[in-house]
């Protein structure tokens, strides 16, 4: 039984990591003459050289072996890496708190893919949730309050933003297909590394008087939100019960939305507020469905790996997180 110090720690943890996890925009908007794949190259690479560094210290490579179903680790980099392009390009054209809400959006797309992928039955709290988001998405990108209007950026960052949680409920249903299988963490890694090798020609294509000028930034994307934030959100989700970890990580949209406003000066309109609420309610209410084992889709990154917990506690070798391939 974990001590009530040590679960006090887990979730300052816990919380902690989720809010880091919102402040991806913040890096993506201090990245200069950059094209995204090259951004997310580079964030991938600090993040996956901590990964590595990690199994060489606590000598893990023995949970990085890899059997049967291979082929799926190479759908997870391929959906890692549109959903990471989709979703940075939404906050550039969009602002963060549009694209983190639309990213969130992708346990709709789960609720209404996983009867064809998964074989799961469309529960009626499924149904409610899948109403009550897609409520939520409706007042964000329907024409209100927001002065962007319907310009042509605006529009950019909406699809971009649709198409990152479509791509990501891809990521959800391909790791709970291999949840038995592989480990969060073996995912993880050889799906970073592959995502490295779609990358490497936007990465060797970036100048060197461009890198180095964003070099600093670079790195403190990687190592703060994929790596530090990434160890921490491991460590605290082992140790506390899944539904718990998966509401909490409700906090980064939230904290995506805060940053957004007090780092970037990205206004919060009514119709934003209004579709975040209704997003995260239709979250919540999927996320506590009693008696099942199903998809709990919410943290990676990261990564950013979101919560597919079985029965009422996190273990090994369930994930960790499907958040952190996001991250």
């Amino acid at each position: 039984m974990i001590s009530t110090k040590s679960s006090k720690y887990s979730y300052i943890e816990l919380i902690i990591s989720c809010t880091i996890f919102g402040a991806s925009g913040i890096f993506i908007k201090h990245i200069y003459d950059m094209q995204i794949a090259s951004i997310i190259f580079y964030r991938l690479i600090f993040g996956f050289s901590m990964l590595f560094a990690y199994c060489i210290v606590f000598k893990k490579f023995n949970i990085l072996h890899l059997n049967k179903k291979k082929r799926f680790i190479l759908l997870i980099a391929i959906f890692n890496v549109l959903t990471l392009y989709t979703y940075f390009s939404s906050i550039q054209y969009a602002g963060i708190s549009i694209a983190v809400l639309l990213l969130y959006t992708a346990p709709v797309y789960v609720t209404l893919l996983s009867p064809l992928f998964l074989k799961e039955k469309i529960t009626k709290r499924g149904m409610l949730s899948l109403s009550i988001s897609i409520t939520g998405i409706l007042m964000i990108i329907l024409p209100g309050s927001t002065a962007a209007g319907y310009d042509g950026r605006f529009l950019i960052g909406i699809i971009m933003g649709i198409l990152s949680g479509i791509s990501y409920s891809g990521t959800i249903m391909t790791v709970s297909y291999l949840k038995d299988e592989y480990s969060g963490f073996t995912q993880l890694f050889w799906s970073t590394f592959i995502s490295l090798l779609i990358l490497l020609p936007f990465g060797s294509m970036i100048p060197a008087d461009v890198l180095f000028m964003n070099l600093h930034t670079l790195i403190l994307f990687g190592l703060i939100t994929t790596a530090f934030a990434s160890v921490l959100y491991l460590n605290s989700a082992a140790k506390i019960r899944a539904q718990t970890v998966s509401v909490l990580a409700l906090l980064e949209p939230v904290s995506g939305i805060v940053f957004g406003f007090l780092f970037l000066h990205e206004p919060i309109f009514m119709n934003t507020i209004q579709g975040c609420f209704f997003i995260v309610l239709g979250a919540f209410i999927l996320l506590i469905e009693p008696g099942t084992s199903g998809i709990l889709p919410l943290k990676s990154s990261s990564l950013y790996l979101y919560v597919i917990g079985r029965g009422n506690t996190l273990k090994k070798p369930s994930m960790y997180g499907l958040w952190l391939f996001k991250k």
